[in-house]
């Protein structure tokens, strides 16, 4: 009877299975063919009509496996496997599709084979002794958005309160360059272990990108392939704004329900926090292009207020401190913002012109004194002539 193990989770957790796996059978010594190289050869001998085929006691698949075998064989991966493997073999499986999940529980429920599955567990940080200086370090980070700090400290607050199964999706809302992107990060530092699956919706441009977020080619990287492969419960969606609609219907499931589905994977998503960005200026704004299916799956909207005088001073000055290691001795802080300060207006400012005119600045001071050597050996070699 084959023995089967399911692996639900990223790949360093699989690493550790299959670890074990080694440790037991003692694999220092023993070389085990990559599922696709038994599949190929598999296919050679029946090619060449053999009646004998090479197969193996143990097989072991990773998730990205399945990314080399052509679409027609996906619905028969089950039969693949017992194709190479003698009937006593150890199977062990990482993140299989939906298909090859459900032909190995058909299986087991008629004792076919023996079953064990394990999944990786995610969860927020919860120490609630440690909350409030990890929010204070946050909001260090975080210049001028005591508000958004404020709204998100409640949101983690309550997560770690409690025991919440359906996703709980946070949208950041505002201009560009406010700190949203850096907020997302400093939540993944401080409740997640530095860990987020981040994905970029701006990418996703036409409807040519659509079997990535609905699973449509079983043998394609898709969402609920690197949902299942992700290595923590925090999702971060950048830039929803950017997305096309036509990709909108994906996220009902998404923010809805415990598990994701798409047209290969089964995802369990229970406790995911799922944390949006756009720049949508108000929620008018975001209800007209979300539209209202979208707006009332997002349990809290969060605006990011446009800096005010005094923050702009602070962000400039903390981006040329950041950038001291660079210009060392050569220029003096001080001065560097005497210039700065000159090209920076008290609005319409955002993260990144600041750090823009400050970059600026900094390496026309550090050209000024080459200039100025530049300028001498000029006149050195071009003397004024006598009259």
């Amino acid at each position: 009877m084959r023995s089967y193990k399911i692996i639900i989770g990223s790949s360093s957790y699989f690493d550790k299975a299959l670890d074990e796996a080694y440790s037991i059978i003692d694999g220092n010594n023993i070389i085990i063919p990559s599922f696709l190289e038994l599949i190929r050869n598999f296919d050679a001998q029946k090619q060449s009509g053999k009646s004998d085929t090479i197969k193996t006691p143990l097989l072991f698949i990773r998730n990205n496996d399945y990314n080399g075998i052509v679409n027609a064989a996906h619905d028969r991966l089950g039969s693949l496997i017992e194709d190479i493997t003698y009937d006593d073999a150890f199977i062990l499986i990482h993140n299989p599709p939906r298909v090859l999940y459900e032909f190995s529980q058909d299986k087991h429920s008629r004792n076919l084979i023996t079953l064990d599955e394990k999944r990786e567990k995610y969860s927020i940080q919860r120490k609630p002794e440690e909350f409030k200086d990890n929010i204070f370090k946050i909001s260090d980070a975080i210049v001028g958005q005591d508000r958004a700090i404020i709204e998100i400290s409640k949101s983690l607050w309550y997560l770690i309160s409690v025991q919440r199964k359906k996703p709980y999706v946070i949208m950041l809302y505002g201009n560009s360059s406010l700190g949203k992107t850096e907020l997302v990060r400093e939540i993944a530092k401080h409740f997640f272990e530095g860990k987020v699956l981040e994905k970029h919706l701006s990418m996703f441009k036409n409807n040519n990108y659509s079997d990535y977020f609905f699973g449509e080619e079983p043998n394609r990287r898709s969402l609920g392939f690197d949902l299942l492969e992700r290595t923590s419960n925090l999702i971060f969606l950048d830039e929803l704004d950017k997305c096309p609609e036509f990709f909108y219907s994906a996220f009902y499931t998404l923010f809805d329900n415990v598990e994701f589905k798409d047209a290969t994977y089964d995802v369990d998503i229970s406790g995911a926090i799922i944390i949006l960005t756009s720049n949508y200026l108000s929620e008018d704004e975001m209800k007209q292009h979300l539209g209202m299916p979208i707006f009332y799956r997002i349990d809290k909207m969060i605006k990011f207020e446009d800096f005010s005088p005094q923050t702009i001073y602070e962000i400039t000055m903390k981006e040329i401190e950041a950038r001291k290691e660079e210009y060392g001795d050569m220029i003096s802080p001080e001065r560097i913002y005497e210039i700065v300060s000159k090209e920076i207006s008290i609005k319409n400012e955002n993260a990144r012109t600041i750090k823009f005119k400050v970059q600026q600045v900094i390496e026309n001071l550090l050209f000024k004194e080459v200039e100025n050597s530049l300028a001498d050996k000029e006149k050195s070699l071009c003397p004024e002539k006598k009259t």
